[in-house]
């Protein structure tokens, strides 16, 4: 059975003729018979009576025109809705991005997108494990992921976005508070707040202070960022963190060794093409990237935490 022999019945039971219904479709009204008979024969039911010039649906016709217009009618509102979601008018970008990205970089870019493309429907997934996103990517269930660099997972690609520093966070008053750099040694022997065991921005607290020489003296440990900034601000200890996951919670000092950092990488899957609504928010999270200030220097080495 092929798409045009649908149309054409339609086309007769709206003619109640091969000649006028040949005419309409431009067609030889052979080509037009031939098509109808070799469709019956498909079926095994006649579709049309003729009478003269004239034809009419038989039972089996009626019933069967009846599917036909349903048919058409969802196939053209298939091809209505590929061209919208080509043209960014509809569709969906499911992206993931670790919390300290998603309360700082995402947001921004994502209120852009809705002002460019409010019909296409953002959903947000964070999580605080790297390799939970490239799982999430690989299998199709996210577009595109913000994740720290380098990604390992098979049939994963992407692209770094940025290297952020690390920075000390201290409490109000702390005595090197005021100061433009901190040596973090300096801190070696105070209480620490800090992620739980396991989360990515624990694992960056523990490599930091490694390579400072010391294990960091962890007396308070959370699963929420915005809980460990409150609870630095409170006096409660101090921390390490990216830049970005400190955005907004001062005072965040700079570290004295600039090749300490974090490398962050957008990914999304190699085996198929990104669709042109994730290709936009892919584009608009890139500029947004390049926008972010103080950027350690390209060659600085982020910390390695394998």
């Amino acid at each position: 059975m092929e798409l045009h022999q649908l149309r054409y019945v339609r086309a007769i039971a709206e003619a109640g003729s091969f000649t006028r219904a040949a005419q309409r479709l431009y067609l030889a009204q052979p080509s037009l018979s031939v098509q109808v008979r070799k469709l019956e024969r498909e079926l095994g039911v006649d579709l049309f009576v003729r009478l003269g010039r004239r034809v009419e649906l038989t039972s089996a016709g009626e019933a069967f025109l009846e599917h036909v217009e349903s048919a058409l009618f969802h196939l053209r509102r298939a091809r209505e809705q590929a061209v919208a979601v080509g043209g960014l008018q509809r569709g969906r970008v499911a992206i993931g991005a670790l919390p300290s990205v998603g309360a700082a970089l995402v947001p921004d870019v994502m209120a852009a997108y809705r002002h460019a493309h409010p019909g296409v429907e953002l959903r947000l997934t964070e999580h605080n494990v790297s390799g939970e996103f490239e799982r999430l990517v690989q299998s199709g269930k996210l577009d595109l992921a913000v994740t720290r660099a380098p990604w390992s997972r098979p049939g994963v690609t992407g692209r770094i976005l940025i290297r952020e520093p690390m920075v000390a966070m201290l409490p109000p008053g702390h005595r090197l508070a005021g100061r433009d750099r901190v040596d973090l040694a300096q801190l070696a022997g105070e209480e620490f707040v800090a992620m739980h065991t396991g989360y990515g921005l624990r694992a960056l607290l523990d490599a930091t202070c490694l390579r400072y020489g010391f294990t960091p003296n962890v007396t308070v440990e959370t699963g929420e960022l915005t809980v460990l900034c409150g609870m630095v601000h409170s006096g409660i200890g101090v921390s390490v963190v990216p830049r970005l996951a400190a955005r907004g919670h001062a005072p965040a000092i700079p570290l004295d060794d600039p090749g300490v950092s974090r490398a962050l990488a957008v990914v999304w899957r190699d085996a198929a093409p990104l669709s042109p609504a994730a290709r936009a928010f892919l584009d608009l999270l890139v500029t947004a990237a390049d926008d972010l200030p103080d950027t350690p220097p390209a060659h600085s080495r982020p910390l390695s935490l394998r």
